[in-house]
């Protein structure tokens, strides 16, 4: 009977053996990957935010030909032939082609309800717009390009974006200034309250880069201004990291 409760208890002591190795290989193993438990860690965290402010590099028209009439052959070619002298004017103001896009084709019918005598539902005429997205890179001729559009048959200009076309690297640089701050703000509080800080075991971010358009609230008829410089100016723009760092406490 001894003898039976001896190798019991063998057994135990060689499986709680057994599940402590590998209860501690799992804890190296995670700290080793980084894979914290971070409700069972003492740590603090900190956020910083970094901003970088750049000048556009960019600029984006979008505009319209509106064309009316009653017949929609003649409609069409009407429209296209103005279209066709836009996009020469775009050329001649070196844009390239790769950065004039058709972003919208639509004829529609119109129908007269105006008077009881006609059929309701009658057709009495047609619109054709086509819409125009075109890629400024030279941004100091952006002002003369504008205001010569409705010489040329543009009568609808819908807004003007300035935007910087690759943020990626100004980003980099704002992430680098929120995390030298988050960790400044984190040395300071360790300080102050008496800890010291270990590494970083768990890092977020959150990103701000929304570039305003300005907007032009109307339709302008063709012959109604236009010709010479619009009044537009790119200004500067903000990039925002917003980061959010853990560190362990020792």
């Amino acid at each position: 009977m001894k003898e039976q409760i001896k190798n019991i208890l063998g057994m135990l002591g060689a499986v709680l053996g057994i599940a402590l190795i590998v209860l501690i290989g799992a804890e190296i193993n995670n700290r080793t990957k980084g894979n914290y438990d971070l409700s069972k860690t003492r740590s603090i965290n900190m956020s910083a935010e970094g901003k970088v402010t750049a000048k556009p590099d960019l600029a984006t028209l979008s505009f319209a030909v509106v064309t009316q009439g009653k017949d929609a052959v003649k409609v069409q070619a009407d429209n296209d032939a103005k279209m066709t002298t836009v996009m020469d004017y775009l050329k001649s103001n070196n844009v390239n082609s790769e950065d004039i896009q058709t972003s919208g084709y639509n004829l529609n019918p119109q129908y007269d309800y105006s008077s009881p005598n006609i059929a309701p539902g009658t057709i009495s005429g047609y619109n054709l717009t086509q819409n125009i997205t075109a890629k400024i890179r030279k941004l100091d001729t952006v002002p003369t390009i504008l205001g010569g559009l409705t010489t040329k048959g543009i009568n609808q200009i819908n807004n003007v974006a300035y935007t910087i076309e690759d943020p990626d690297k100004l980003k980099q640089q704002a992430r680098d200034f929120a995390i030298d701050k988050a960790k400044q703000k984190a040395k300071e509080l360790a300080d102050r309250i008496g800890v010291r800080l270990g590494k970083v075991i768990n890092f977020s971010e959150a990103s701000s880069y929304f570039p305003e358009p300005y907007y032009y609230d109307k339709a302008m008829p063709v012959g109604m201004g236009g010709g010479g410089s619009s009044p537009v100016e790119p200004g500067m723009q903000d990039v925002t990291i917003s980061v959010t760092l853990t560190f362990e406490l020792k």
